[in-house]
């Protein structure tokens, strides 16, 4: 396949990016135990951490490698070439560590003051209740999908904001994982290993200042002390939460080709006159076009990246007319991976379905990558659709 140029990266991402390649062995060795278990387990959680996987996109100044976003892509896709589940838990970790640097200064000497290495997870969706008394709110509520939550210190909750007039709008509000209570129901298809479960809360109090407008932070007004100062904290909000999430899914397919190459030698089509799978047309036309859908899903990581990138190293914030476009690089991407992992899934045949099979793994690991709200491709084409015909939108969150 046709390799894209990545741009010169820095010490700490080539080293990261190294670490990772290394990972990818005990990664795959650790895959059957890691569905099973609904985990990607203790040990390969705390090696992702105690390596600074977690904390890619954390401020230098509370112990973080503040790696550019493009950098942070091509790491996390590399994990999941080893693991799709720890890539995704890694992604969420990263995000959500990020946004919590955009609060005031306030919220992050809470959040970075703990000795322990901090690790954010979240569950943005407004599900929760606030009620307001004096110095903050009280939050209560229920949360399902909580990626990552099993090896947090720190968590993000959605709610609509009670004092908001007509409009409430929601709000993302910073709880520490000592006031939650984890339901473990996370039982699914694919990316099993993420422990996902729900999570709940019953009237734990959150100060102001540990509150955040996402609708503000999506036209760029971030209350972090040191927004001005950092490129990768001017970021483009929405953009910067649903990219990582593309990088399980081309992880995936990307190991689903390997996997497959390894494979093809020593197969045949039963009931044909193919001995050797390799000589047929139609496994040949597969294979290419399942490769360069994956260069395609490529390409639209790495612009996706770059724009982010070359939009926070500037003075201005990241026009509207991008970040619709952003949007639809990752459904585009997405959309792109579930094509290609479709195509070498459909090569398998009967040996294709067995349990101890790597590649229906991945295979479902890459449909599952498709279901999240922030990531589905039909809604990123509506959005991108919609700005271009000048029609008016289906959220605000751009």
């Amino acid at each position: 396949m046709t390799q894209v140029i990545a741009p010169t990266r820095s010490p700490r991402a080539s080293e990261l990016l190294e670490l990772a390649q290394a990972l990818k062995t005990d990664l795959r060795a650790h895959n059957e135990q890691t569905e099973a278990d609904r985990w990607i387990g203790d040990e390969l959680s705390r090696r992702l951490n105690d390596g600074g996987f977690y904390r890619m996109l954390a401020p230098e100044r509370f112990g973080g490698a503040e790696l550019t976003l493009r950098e942070t892509l091509e790491i996390l896709t590399t994990i999941a070439e080893g693991c799709p589940s720890a890539a995704w838990v890694a992604g969420i970790h990263n995000a959500a560590i990020w946004l919590g640097s955009l609060y005031p200064l306030a919220a992050q000497e809470e959040l970075f003051g703990d000795p322990t290495p901090t690790v954010v997870s979240g569950t943005l969706a407004p599900l929760g209740t606030l009620t307001p008394v004096p110095g903050g709110y009280r939050i209560s509520g229920k949360w399902g999908f909580a990626s990552g939550v099993l090896d947090a210190t720190w968590m993000l909750l959605g709610a609509p904001r009670p004092d908001a007039g007509d409009n409430p709008g929601p709000v993302f509000a910073l709880v520490p994982m000592t006031s939650i209570k984890i339901h473990k129901d996370w039982d699914t298809m694919g990316l099993a290993g993420t422990g996902s479960h729900s999570v709940e809360v019953k009237d734990v109090f959150v100060p102001e200042y540990r509150i955040i407008d996402p609708v503000a932070a999506s036209a760029g007004e971030y209350p972090s002390e040191y927004a001005s100062e950092v490129p990768l904290y001017r970021a483009a909000f929405l953009p910067v939460l649903s990219a990582v999430l593309v990088c399980p899914a081309l992880g995936g397919t990307k190991r689903m080709l390997e996997e497959y190459l390894k494979q093809v030698p020593n197969r045949r089509i039963a009931y044909t006159i193919y001995e050797k799978a390799a000589e047929s047309v139609v496994t040949q036309t597969r294979l290419a076009e399942a490769a360069m859908l994956i260069d395609e899903a490529q390409f639209h990581q790495d612009r996706l990246g770059d724009d982010i990138d070359k939009w926070a190293a500037g003075t201005d914030y990241m026009p509207e007319s991008l970040r619709v476009r952003a949007r639809m690089d990752i459904g585009r991407a997405l959309d792109l991976c579930r094509d290609a992992a479709n195509l070498i899934f459909s090569l398998g045949g009967g040996s294709g379905i067995a349990r101890t099979n790597p590649v229906q793994r991945l295979f479902r690991d890459v449909q599952a990558s498709n279901s999240h709200p922030l990531q589905m491709a039909t809604v990123q084409y509506e959005v991108y659709g919609r700005h271009m015909l000048g029609q008016p939108q289906i959220t605000s969150f751009i």
